[in-house]
């Protein structure tokens, strides 16, 4: 067996995606899910009919294998282009099997025996767990208040020259970032595409909330920004369609040297998606597909009332923080997103997340588990507001508080 799965930094997606279903009589501030009052489920399963007439083929040809890049390359490069500004041929775009297997495929393809891998402490804990399956050399680098501590990251790279080792790629989420909600600065942004550039490693841009802006015009993307061809850029449909959509998307437009060769990167990774699931569903492609033809190869209208429902649950769980929970300090007001971060007055064990969850009713989630060095995640927990009513929210600080209070007094 696999040594790395004993790894308790592995157990967190479980917790994450399966707490709220084992203890459904408990208000959940653990796993970011979407609220399914905005699925539109019926109508998007109409679309592959929809999908195959607008290509005018027999939709029974959507049940075959297909390409292995996908079918509705052409219809993201137009999306990609409207929304976030970036240019990029449909010929090096990936359609994935939702945003971890195009996390899965580009550690496969970018990463060797000698490579390192470079992360913000805390992270999202879907590529970092993959990452540590994998085998990869992680390297933590400290995060601040506005993002990442540029002096630790120069240190890291010091260090890892020194070693002789090289720095593969960096993976970063700069848009309202699971899990501390913070969005990375625009000269930051720039800052660390250079930094790519000079020391010769990619960026892996993860952008699963980059539509959920609440308080003013996005930042540009990275991959937007970028002019050197050190971005690569994963897209997702699981908070903008729904989760079980499962369909992602990988920008990948560089050129690497393999022996001897100057080939495509996506090609590369091309090889690897078709060894671990083929090709993605032609079928939820077409769903996607219709989405994005109706609604002219955007998605910021189409998102709207998800991001309105979202923000308005953030000012509710601010207004209450700010009001109530005077005994927790440094937290912030996130600008997007799904999340913020909360300090409180103890270290949340896992004894006592049981315990919140049997006794208060309440799902609360340790920074700890996004976090590879654990003192980094100390007294600190991380809220989701995505999917909960007012109500449900009232309620749940309301128990949350009675938690805090009743350890804090032991």
């Amino acid at each position: 067996m696999n040594h790395y799965l004993n790894d308790p930094y592995l157990d967190s997606m479980n917790f994450l995606n399966e707490a709220c279903i084992k203890y459904p009589e408990a208000i959940s501030f653990g796993s970011g899910r979407p609220v399914e009052e905005f699925f539109h489920l019926e109508n998007t399963v109409d679309g592959v009919k929809r999908y195959a007439e607008i290509r005018r083929i027999d939709p029974n040809f959507l049940g075959q294998y297909n390409m292995t890049k996908g079918i509705i390359n052409d219809f993201v490069a137009k999306l990609v282009k409207n929304d976030e500004n970036i240019d990029i041929s449909p010929d090096d775009i990936i359609i994935t099997d939702g945003a971890q297997e195009g996390m899965a495929i580009l550690i496969d393809t970018l990463f060797d025996k000698n490579d390192v891998l470079l992360v913000t402490d805390p992270s999202y804990v879907g590529f970092i767990g993959y990452a540590k399956i994998a085998g990869i050399d992680i390297r933590v680098v400290k995060r601040n208040d506005t993002g990442i501590d540029f002096d630790d990251l120069q240190r890291v790279i010091d260090t890892i020259i020194k070693e002789g080792r090289n720095i593969a790629a960096m993976y970063e989420v700069p848009d309202f970032q699971n899990p501390t909600g913070i969005s990375l600065p625009l000269n930051e942004r720039k800052e660390l595409i250079e930094l790519a550039d000079k020391y010769d490693f990619y960026i892996i841009e993860d952008s699963p909330y980059g539509y959920y802006c609440y308080e003013s015009e996005k930042i540009p993307s990275m991959k937007a920004l970028d002019t050197k061809k050190r971005v690569i850029y994963i897209g997702s449909t699981s908070k903008t369609v729904f989760p079980s959509l499962r369909i992602g998307y990988l920008l990948v437009d560089q050129e690497i040297k393999t022996d001897g060769r100057t080939v495509k990167l996506s090609e590369e990774c091309k090889k690897v998606k078709s060894f671990i699931t083929v090709n993605t569903s032609a079928v939820l492609q077409a769903m996607f597909g219709a989405i994005l033809y109706d609604n002219n190869f955007t998605l910021k209208k189409y998102c709207a009332d998800k991001v309105g429902y979202c923000k308005q649950n953030r000012d509710v769980l601010a207004d209450i923080i700010e009001k109530e929970f005077d005994f927790c300090d440094n937290w912030h007001k996130p600008a997007g997103g799904y999340f913020t971060t909360v300090k409180i007055p103890f270290d949340p064990t896992n004894d006592l997340v049981v315990e919140a969850i049997e006794k208060y009713g309440v799902i609360v989630c340790p920074m700890s588990m996004f976090c590879i060095d654990p003192e980094n995640g100390k007294n600190m927990i991380r809220l989701s507001f995505s999917h909960m009513t007012i109500d449900e929210i009232k309620t749940g600080m309301a128990r949350m508080k009675n938690w805090i209070t009743d350890v804090s007094n032991r």
